[in-house]
């Protein structure tokens, strides 16, 4: 049957279609970076080329791709080539390579629609494929509390495609990429940094917003928990969390619910001002019923 309608007739540009707006074009961008992974290719850094080559390498591209070792071009008529290399975009991907001869008869590889991308868009875009190889956590930057993801997260050494190319750092779920990768020890973070973490943004307030006005309540900044001051109130506050496997707001309020409303509380009171016992203990009563009720009631319609 002969292809009609919609489909058939939209084969070129609309006239009375207005250009993309940056979000759009953006979005565009992501959608054919996400289709030509294996077509991406990075602004080669000066002397990372070997040879000789009878043209100049300041424009010149690598590919991540294994396959292919010589340089890449753009095309002088495409619309982001620029005869100041500074000016070319670091990242691209492009549909397909082919050979043009130079007015001295040599050649040189071209890449064929070519497509501007963004090296922090790689990671996720790769996600799940074999072009993707993270390592073990990094100093920096530090870790976040993720509240959507109800996780500590922290960035990863992040590599892209098979010479492993370095792109901006993955952000991760910290206690999986602590417990799976294989240096169990890197730098500062060690197997425990993930309830130190959460135990540190805990009490900043940072996990349950009704906790919000507690750190102006403690005898000690919070921020002692990560930098790993020999003090026994943060072992024996980071213990309570590792010993119950608690990394998370949702894990911590069932606990409550299901086991000890009153866990973690008595370790808070070696934290908490001489002065501001009571409103603490308030502060405490409070957030916990108004957790537990939360999640029974959650927990009914989840189960109904």
């Amino acid at each position: 049957p002969s292809a009609e309608g919609v489909a058939a007739k939209t084969g070129g540009i609309i006239s009375t279609m207005s250009p993309p707006n940056t979000m759009q074009e953006a979005l565009l961008r992501q959608a054919i970076t996400s289709s030509m992974l294996d077509h991406v290719a990075v602004l080669a850094p000066p002397g990372s080329i070997e040879g000789d080559h009878p043209y100049s390498l300041r424009s010149a591209y690598l590919s991540c791709s294994s396959i292919n070792r010589e340089p890449l071009f753009v095309d002088q008529k495409s619309a982001i080539y620029s005869r100041d290399a500074r000016l070319m975009p670091e990242w691209v991907c492009y549909d397909s390579l082919v050979r043009k001869i130079n007015r001295d008869g040599s050649t040189r590889t071209v890449m064929m629609n070519v497509t501007p991308t963004n090296a922090s868009w790689l990671a996720k875009l790769s996600s799940g494929s074999n072009l993707l190889s993270l390592g073990g956590p990094l100093e920096k930057p530090l870790p976040t509390y993720n509240a959507d993801k109800d996780a500590i997260v922290c960035s990863v050494e992040t590599k892209f495609g098979p010479l492993g190319m370095e792109i901006p750092p993955l952000q991760v779920d910290m206690g999986t990429t602590i417990s799976t990768t294989n240096n169990k020890k890197k730098g500062v973070v060690e197997m425990d940094s993930v309830y130190r973490w959460f135990a540190r943004f805990l009490l900043e307030g940072k996990v349950l917003k009704e906790f919000e006005p507690l750190s102006k309540l403690l005898n000690e900044d919070p921020a002692s928990i990560t930098r790993r001051k020999p003090l026994s109130k943060v072992a024996v506050l980071v213990s309570a969390l590792s010993s119950n496997g608690i990394t998370s707001a949702n894990k911590l309020v069932e606990h409550w619910a299901l086991k000890d409303q009153k866990f973690l509380f008595g370790q808070l009171k070696s934290w908490t001002k001489a002065d501001c016992k009571d409103k603490v203990k308030k502060m405490w009563i409070k957030t916990v019923k108004k957790q537990v009720e939360k999640w029974k009631e959650q927990s009914k319609i989840t189960n109904e």
